[in-house]
């Protein structure tokens, strides 16, 4: 018997039949449903795509776990697409390169060895390196670096704010995208990607991290001087508050940069975000945001647990605590409640962002999680 469950396992074959060779971005669904509508969803090659890898991750995490080569197999056909996107059209691409290129091109290339992956990873780790800011030490989250809009980009997209407030912005997010930066110094041997993502993680620790161990979702600095202006926001409920998946994302972020330099300031932040993670969610499933209003439902999000869950395994590697492990079992179980086992429906994890939605972040890190405590492979 493998990590993953066989329902879950037999459910993940089956959405990879569904998907076929035309991968997209599917969006989170109330009905789980993720291919309604799917010939209006965007291909790998769009700039505003971050989330189309989390099915090749799962579906690989799918193939450690048994073997199968369907898997890998549905897996490889991409290739191709994942090279284009860096090679042909770099200026294409944002910030999430890491969670597009970490769970295909990197685990493709520790499952496989093919060099032709590494170059894929090193591309991507190229792209997004080009987006660091010397002038305050953050990497641009949105938006291309010329501030162009892309052509295909209709007009009521080009209003989003990813476009016209990207400049001088850095979000929580990105510290699980600088893991690509430190795979590719470990594979190439040159420092230079590294340090980007060293001076970036500092950044966040500077700026993001409140005293109370609260965090923002993005911060704003000046575009010429680098001067830091203040917090902004765009994914938590406002200015000010404490986004739970945001949470999660620095947490597991700073554990995984601590594996890469062993600066204990990371795996100590790390830590006390996790330890006011647990304070406000009361060891249970977190609402969206910790600084809800009362006139807001305080509805759940099970993919910031999930991602939690994989920084709880990360930092049990380097600091084991039985404190941990009990919020650890307690968390695996409350999340058993939202899991969706019905093969037919696509969508793994019920109740995630605030939205009551299923959607493929949650998915994934559920997926992750039942692998990395049992096995030596790792992709961030």
């Amino acid at each position: 018997m493998g990590q993953i469950p066989d329902k879950l396992i037999k459910k993940l074959e089956n959405n990879i039949k569904k998907i076929g060779n035309d991968l997209r971005e599917f969006p989170g669904t109330v009905d789980g449903d993720y291919l309604k509508n799917r010939e209006s969803r965007i291909k790998l090659g769009h700039i505003f795509n971050w989330t189309q890898s989390f099915f090749t991750g799962m579906a690989l995490w799918a193939y450690k776990d048994t073997g199968n080569a369907i898997f890998l197999d549905w897996a490889e056909q991409f290739k191709e697409e994942y090279a284009d996107k860096v090679f042909k059209t770099p200026m294409e691409t944002m910030h999430d390169l890491g969670f597009l290129y970490s769970p295909y091109a990197v685990m493709m290339y520790v499952i496989t060895g093919d060099e032709e992956y590494k170059k894929i990873v090193l591309k991507a780790a190229d792209c997004l390196a080009m987006r660091y800011e010397p002038n305050g030490g953050y990497i641009r989250a949105w938006g291309r670096m010329d501030n162009k809009i892309p052509d295909y980009v209709d007009g009521e997209l080009a209003k989003n704010h990813f476009f016209t407030e990207s400049g001088g912005l850095a979000i929580i997010d990105c510290m699980m995208n600088i893991p690509l930066l430190f795979r590719a110094s470990k594979i190439s041997g040159h420092p230079f990607y590294k340090k980007i993502a060293t001076a970036h993680a500092d950044t966040v620790l500077t700026h993001f991290i409140r005293e109370d161990y609260s965090i923002t979702h993005a911060y704003r600095f000046s575009e010429e001087t680098g001067k830091a202006l203040g917090e902004a926001n765009y994914d938590g409920f406002c200015v000010g508050s404490h986004w739970a998946r945001g949470t999660a994302w620095a947490i597991y972020g700073f554990a995984i940069a601590y594996e890469y330099t062993k600066k204990e300031e990371y795996l100590d932040i790390s830590i006390k975000l996790l330890e006011k993670f647990i304070r406000e969610c009361h060891g249970d499933i977190p609402v969206w945001d910790f600084r809800l209003t009362d006139d807001v439902e305080k509805s759940l999000d099970t993919s910031a647990a999930a991602i939690i869950l994989c920084g709880i395994i990360e930092i049990e590697k380097h600091k084991p605590n039985v404190k941990l492990q009990e919020y650890k079992r307690l968390l695996r179980n409350s999340l058993e409640r939202y899991i969706d086992y019905d093969e037919n429906v696509m969508g793994i994890l019920k109740e995630q962002n605030g939205r009551h939605l299923y959607a493929s972040y949650g998915d994934y890190f559920l997926i992750e999680s039942y692998m990395k405590e049992k096995t030596d492979l790792t992709i961030w």
